[in-house]
């Protein structure tokens, strides 16, 4: 078992959030693309769950190697999305089917 607790709210692949009711500090989330140093809550992952409309933007800073130079680089993107590219999101907003290709 890699995980045990109260609750579950998975966005898409790698983007999820897991939860205890009791004990917050044993919560474990994960949201690709977004650097860890954004502390993203339960809330957080709810909303976008529940297609809150307002979407926040997030700057990923880091660095990059080419050649023998190092670089520093910014890329402003959207955070947390309900947008699911791999599915077919059903007319409740939750489940999902696949895709009629």
């Amino acid at each position: 078992m890699e995980w045990e607790g109260d609750g579950f709210v998975g966005l898409a692949a790698k983007t999820y959030y897991c939860f205890h009711n009791e004990s917050p500090d044993k919560d474990k989330h994960s949201a690709k693309g977004i650097n860890r140093h954004f502390r993203l809550s339960k809330e957080d992952y709810l909303k976008v769950l529940n297609k809150d409309p307002k979407q926040e933007l997030q700057v990923n800073k880091g660095f990059i190697v080419k050649g023998q130079s190092m670089y520093t680089y910014e890329l402003t993107k959207k955070g947390l999305d309900h947008l699911y590219v791999k599915r077919k999101v059903l007319d409740n907003g939750i489940s999902t089917t696949y895709l009629d290709i």
